[in-house]
């Protein structure tokens, strides 16, 4: 199940993936028709820039600089001095036109020119004049500096607005440009996340993979563990079952002269004084030692004791078998000596040869 839901994770991504690569195709063809828009429209606004920077450089700033050098002069001392004798030039033009006006009246009144009366008004009017003069140069000469203020007022604003264009319009380019490089970064952003939905795919099925793995180490470690305790339950079966087999074929041992040699004969009595000497017992096998059965017989270290045969673990059956016969001849020659003593015996059978013919035959 652990390899199977990494598995089903890793499916999930490569679809979320391909779903992304679709989406993420069609979004970067949106994102280059803005981009190359926006980059458009920066170059445009960039080359409005550069024509007004040019268009200014080229046709007002001359005009400026003449206009500001003009301006600055216009309110000069000479111009201001011609001014006021303009001024003044004019009131006397006023003023002898009105004087000729009122000798002529004065004539038509039969006033003398020469009269104190006629010099009076002449003086009056003389007097006049020479302040209308000073009156009229004055403000000619301030209306000459009001208007270079003015026209210095101008050059000052005139100069403002072409550079001012441009920049804006440069700054606009470089607005437009960023705006294209960020929304190419986003886009490039979104394509660079995509691969992360197969990194944690895999990062999923190789979580599900090791997890499995885990689990299949510790399965295979509880069936070792297992295996371990089979294989100790199955030695000390075998050593059991060594010892049953070692009678078995003690059993089934060629037991024919030729095949023996060293022979020597038992001490009549010997078998069975060690067969009295040895107890005998009803027992069961512990569990997981041999048969693990109900038994009865001896036990091995009395019967090393008693016959001097075996290590004291386990009973040769060969043996066993050997002196149980020797003890059972020795017991019959002590009924046959009991019989003959109260009389009853028939006397003892000579002891057989080894090649006689079998019992039951010579019975026949």
């Amino acid at each position: 199940m652990q390899a199977k839901t990494g598995e089903q994770w890793l499916s999930f991504a490569r679809d979320a993936f391909k779903i992304t690569q679709s989406r993420q195709n069609d979004l970067d063809k949106l994102t280059t028709r803005v981009t190359e828009q926006q980059l458009g429209l920066a170059r445009e606004q960039a080359g409005w820039a550069r024509a007004d920077r040019q268009r200014y450089n080229e046709t007002f700033r001359p005009l400026e600089n003449k206009y500001i050098q003009e301006a600055t002069n216009y309110d000069s001392v000479a111009r201001q001095r011609q001014a006021a004798s303009e001024a003044r030039a004019d009131v006397r033009t006023a003023a002898a036109s009105a004087r000729d006006t009122s000798l002529r009246e004065a004539a038509s009144y039969g006033i003398s020119p020469a009269s104190g009366r006629f010099k009076g008004v002449d003086a009056s009017v003389r007097m006049n004049t020479t302040l209308a003069e000073a009156g009229a140069a004055n403000k000619a000469r301030q209306d000459l500096r009001d208007r270079g203020l003015a026209l210095r007022a101008d050059v000052v604003n005139m100069g403002r607005g072409l550079p001012a264009q441009a920049a804006g319009g440069a700054a606009g380019s470089v607005a437009a440009s960023g705006t294209a490089l960020s929304g190419a970064q986003a886009t490039n952003a979104q394509a660079l996340a995509a691969p992360g939905i197969m990194s944690s795919g895999f990062q999923g099925a190789m979580a599900g993979y090791q997890g499995m793995g885990s689990t299949l180490n510790q399965q295979y470690g509880l069936q070792v563990d297992a295996w371990r305790t089979q294989q100790q339950m199955a030695a000390q079966g075998a050593a059991g079952m060594g010892s049953f087999l070692g009678g078995v074929l003690g059993l089934f041992a060629p037991s024919s002269p030729d095949y023996k040699e060293n022979k020597t004969p038992i001490e009549d009595g010997a078998a069975i004084a060690a067969v009295n000497e040895m107890p005998v017992e009803e027992w069961d096998y512990k569990p997981g030692i041999a048969d693990g059965g109900h038994h009865v017989g001896p036990y091995a270290d009395d019967f090393a004791r008693a016959t001097g045969k075996g290590d004291g673990k386990m009973i040769n059956m060969q043996d066993a078998i050997g002196i149980t016969m020797k003890a059972v001849q020795d017991v019959d020659k002590k009924i046959e000596r009991i019989a003959e003593a109260v009389g009853i015996g028939a006397g003892r059978r000579p002891a057989r040869r080894r090649n006689a013919e079998p019992m039951m035959r010579e019975a026949a």
